[in-house]
C-alpha cells in the first residue's frame, strides 16, 4: 500500500515509485530507508542521501537496489548539472547487472537520424506481442522491471524508450505529441501484424494517440488515463493561478508568464522539476514555449478515431491527472470495441498516479484484460 514518508507529496509518489513496489518486504532496503527518509529536505539532500547509499550498495553488489537509489538521485537534478549524465549511467549499469527477470535481447531501432532502444522480453512459446513504454519522465528500464508483474502471459514483450524518454532523449530525440510515428517504426522494424500496447503515465495519453492513427494495434492500455498534457500542470495548482496563466498565453504575453513562472518555481519543487524536465524533454527554452508545446498533448479531436479494445486505470487521488476526466475520455471514446475502466481507491489500494505502492493491481487488470 501507499505509504506517507514524508510531508512532501511528491517525494512521497517518488519513493513508493521507486522503491515500495517492489522493496517492502526487503530488510536492505528497509533498513536504508530508515536512514535515507529523514534527510530528504530539498532537492539537494534528496540527491545526496540516495547517492550515497547507491554507491553503498553497489560496493555490496547489490546492484538492483544499487540501481533504484542512482535513479532516485537522478530524478531531480538539472539538465545542465554534470551529475545527471553520471547518475542516468551508473542506473543503466547497475540495472542490467541485476536483472535477471527474464531472458532478453536489446536493440536499437533506426528512427529519423538516431535510434530507439528497445529490449525483447522473451515468453517461450508467446505467439502476441506488447509494446511497452513510459511516459514523461520514465525510463525502460523502470518499465522493465515493472514486466515481473506480467511474466507468464501469452505475449513477447518489447520495452522501449520513445522521442523525450531516457537513451532515446540523450541522443537527441525530443518529446513529440504524435507517437504514432515511434510506435509505427517499432512494428515494422519487428514486421509484426498486430501488437497491443501498454503506455504509462503520460504514456497514457500516448498510447491513445497510437490507436487512432496506427491500425496495427489491437488492444490498448492506459495505465492510467491521460488527457492531456496541461492537466499535469493544473492539477495541485489553484484554479485562478492557472486560468490567469492561460489568459497570458492565450495573449501571447510570453515575458509575463515567463516571470510568473520564475517566481513560482522557487518555492515549489514540484513545479520546478515539472517545468525543467519539460524543457529537457522537448528542446523548449521557456515555460511560454514549453505550455504552447504541451498544448498539442490532448486526446481532444481523437476520440472518434479510437475502434480497438480499450482499458482505463484511474487512481482516485492522482496527483497528475484529475479522476473527472474518465467520464469525458469515456464519452469521447464513442468507437471503441469495447472499454473496461478500472477505478483504483483508497479502500482497494492503488489510488495514487499509476498505482504507486501497490501496483500489482494495475497489472492484474491488464492481465485479465489483454
Amino acid at each position: 500500500m501507499f505509504k506517507q514518508y514524508v510531508n512532501n507529496e511528491q517525494f512521497n509518489l517518488q519513493i513508493n515509485r521507486f522503491i515500495n513496489d517492489y522493496y517492502q518486504e526487503d530488510d536492505r532496503a528497509n533498513a536504508d530507508l530508515e536512514t535515507i527518509i529523514p534527510r530528504l529536505n530539498d532537492a539537494n539532500s534528496w540527491y545526496e542521501a540516495w547517492l550515497d547509499f547507491a554507491k553503498k550498495r553497489e560496493v555490496s553488489k547489490d546492484y538492483d537496489l544499487a540501481s533504484v537509489y542512482y535513479q532516485a538521485a537522478e530524478f531531480y537534478l538539472a539538465p545542465a548539472d554534470p551529475n545527471k549524465e553520471k547518475m542516468y549511467q551508473k542506473y543503466r549499469e547497475t540495472f542490467y547487472k541485476g536483472f535477471h527477470d527474464f531472458d532478453y535481447e536489446s536493440y536499437k531501432i533506426p528512427y529519423e537520424d538516431s535510434y530507439l532502444p528497445a529490449v525483447k522480453l522473451l515468453t517461450p512459446g508467446a505467439k502476441k506481442t506488447l509494446l511497452v513504454f513510459g511516459g514523461y519522465d520514465s525510463y525502460m528500464e523502470e518499465m522493465l522491471k515493472m514486466m515481473k508483474f506480467m511474466k507468464g502471459i501469452d505475449y513477447n514483450i518489447i520495452v522501449f524508450d520513445g522521442p523525450g524518454q531516457g537513451t532515446a532523449l540523450k541522443n537527441g530525440l525530443k518529446f513529440i505529441h504524435n507517437w504514432e510515428k515511434p510506435i509505427s517504426s517499432v512494428i515494422d522494424y519487428f514486421k509484426l501484424d498486430r501488437v497491443s500496447i501498454v503506455g504509462a503515465s503520460w504514456g497514457g495519453y500516448l498510447a491513445m494517440r497510437a490507436a487512432a492513427f496506427e491500425k496495427r494495434i489491437d488492444k490498448v492500455v492506459a495505465f492510467n488515463i491521460f488527457y492531456c498534457g496541461l492537466d499535469a500542470l493544473k492539477n495541485r495548482m489553484p484554479d485562478e493561478t492557472y486560468n490567469g496563466i492561460m489568459q497570458l498565453v492565450d495573449g501571447n504575453e510570453a515575458d509575463k508568464v515567463n516571470s510568473l513562472f520564475e517566481n513560482m518555481m522557487a518555492n515549489n519543487i514540484d513545479l520546478s522539476w515539472k517545468i525543467t524536465k519539460g524543457m529537457e524533454n522537448t528542446g523548449e527554452s521557456t515555460p511560454f514555449d514549453l505550455i504552447k508545446n504541451f498544448e498539442k498533448h490532448t486526446m481532444h479531436g481523437i476520440g472518434p478515431f479510437i475502434n480497438q479494445d480499450v482499458l482505463l486505470l484511474a487512481g482516485e487521488d492522482d496527483q497528475y491527472v484529475p479522476i473527472s476526466r474518465l467520464p469525458q475520455i469515456q464519452q469521447e471514446l464513442m468507437n471503441a470495441a469495447s472499454i473496461t475502466t478500472t477505478v483504483f481507491t483508497k479502500e482497494t489500494g492503488g489510488e495514487q498516479h499509476c498505482q504507486a505502492g501497490y501496483r500489482e493491481l494495475a497489472f492484474n487488470e491488464m492481465k485479465k484484460f489483454l
